[in-house]
């Protein structure tokens, strides 16, 4: 592995999750993901930033410098990303991968019913 998170990324992954989960604690960790990048027979290594939720696991790899890519994994088995391959802006990259898991889990859990968000002031 080439590259590795820095203090300054790995603070702006907690800063996004501290931001999304106030009221507890989820620890932002390093792992290593083996990728097969296309093109390639082998994988490689590359490094992670690791958290969970009870029912998600996200991922954030660094490809490359100011290069990233996440996904996340519900109940484990299925995956999902935002739609976007690569990331250069770290924090984008934290934000829509929150952002793409609560749309996920808000249309998994208001399947069937009738909902309608109201903004602003009134009914």
């Amino acid at each position: 592995m080439s590259v590795e998170f820095t203090e300054s990324e790995l603070t702006t992954i907690q800063n996004n999750v501290n931001n999304r989960w106030r009221n507890e604690a989820k620890e932002v960790h390093l792992a290593d993901i083996e990728i097969t990048k296309e093109d390639e027979d082998n994988p490689t290594l590359f490094p992670a930033a690791v958290w969970e939720d009870p029912n998600s696991t996200f991922i954030i790899i660094k490809l490359d410098d100011f290069k990233y890519k996440s996904f996340f994994y519900y109940l484990k088995d299925k995956r999902f990303d935002t739609g976007q391959d690569e990331y250069t802006d770290l924090h984008e990259c934290t934000d829509k991968l929150l952002k793409a898991q609560a749309d996920f889990v808000l249309t998994k859990n208001t399947k069937g019913l009738n909902v309608q968000l109201h903004k602003g002031t009134g009914i």
